[in-house]
């Protein structure tokens, strides 16, 4: 019997991209939930448990810090992802990545963060 795949949450509002990671994520075996914000990750988490977050720190409904404290206290491991190399360096609850950056660069961290513990 094989194992169901591994769920990772991606919050992210810019479309293009969004499509991008979400192409590269379902094409390594993951399914992914895709979010434009916060209220809809927030709902997304409400509706059954994730693996992995990929967050933007920039949303149009706000900051995620309450979603980041959410998925901390679960706990979730995250990956945040901006063009804002400041809000970056303020993200403590886990791994980050500036745009623009290499699908390769992301996968690389996701399969790390998957990894048994």
């Amino acid at each position: 019997m094989t194992a169901p795949p591994r769920h990772i949450l991606l919050v992210e509002d810019e479309s293009a991209i969004a499509a991008l990671i979400e192409t590269a994520l379902d094409g390594s075996g993951f399914r992914v939930t895709t979010c434009a914000g916060v209220h809809a990750a927030e709902q997304a988490l409400d509706r059954g448990p994730v693996d992995l977050a990929i967050l933007d720190l920039t949303l149009p409904d706000g900051p995620p810090d309450e979603l980041i404290g959410r998925l901390a206290r679960l706990p979730v491991p995250m990956i945040a992802i901006s063009g804002d190399p400041a809000r970056l360096a303020r993200f403590t609850a886990g791994q980050t990545l500036e745009k623009p950056f290499r699908i390769r660069a992301l996968m690389d961290q996701v399969r790390a963060s998957l990894l048994p513990a």
